[in-house]
């Protein structure tokens, strides 16, 4: 009986895995001239809860073509709904043309700079399909202006059928403790 509880709540456990996708920045090289386009699929449907992050980003690019930390920009965009967020280096009054929704304050100055952390936001109440990431920089420093490492997360409520399992697994448990 202990084994059947302990895959039910790690099915369950699986089931609630699923409602991330995770994007993944591997080491990619930030081009003011050359913008980055490509789309990540969220496959399983649900609400959106929020986002989560640990970036790294060295504007410093080994001393050549050095840039700003501030000059970094990651828009999301839900193509179904047409939901946008952009995480933008940068910070409040540095004169962007495009209003941010999360500032890292990285500043004015070239260097290795690190985010991580999460932010609780409202959004499409279905994050199924496609998801648009464009990144680019503010100002072009001729060549590659930085190197962008790490992910960001879309977070949305689990699957009910992973929730449902980890509940049962949950009664279970107690069932078997009171016997």
């Amino acid at each position: 009986m202990r084994t059947t509880v302990v895959t039910l709540a790690l099915a369950g456990l699986a089931g609630s895995a699923a409602a991330q996708t995770t994007i993944d920045f591997n080491a990619l090289a930030i081009d003011a001239a050359q913008p980055i386009t490509f789309t990540v699929l969220q496959t399983d449907p649900g609400p959106l809860l929020g986002f989560s992050w640990d970036l790294m980003y060295d504007a410093g690019n080994g001393g050549s073509n050095a840039s700003w930390g501030a000059e970094l920009n990651i828009v999301l965009t839900h193509v179904p709904s047409g939901f946008s967020i952009m995480f933008d280096g940068g910070e409040p009054n540095l004169g962007d043309t495009i209003p941010s929704d999360v500032l890292f304050g990285w500043g004015e100055s070239s260097g290795i700079f690190t985010s991580t952390d999460s932010i609780a936001w409202d959004g499409p109440s279905d994050t199924l399909g496609v998801w648009e990431v464009f990144i680019f920089e503010d100002f072009d420093d001729f060549g590659v202006d930085g190197i962008l490492d790490g992910y960001i997360t879309i977070n949305k409520v689990p699957a009910p059928g992973g929730l449902a399992v980890l509940g049962l697994g949950g009664a279970v448990c107690l069932r078997r403790r009171r016997a």
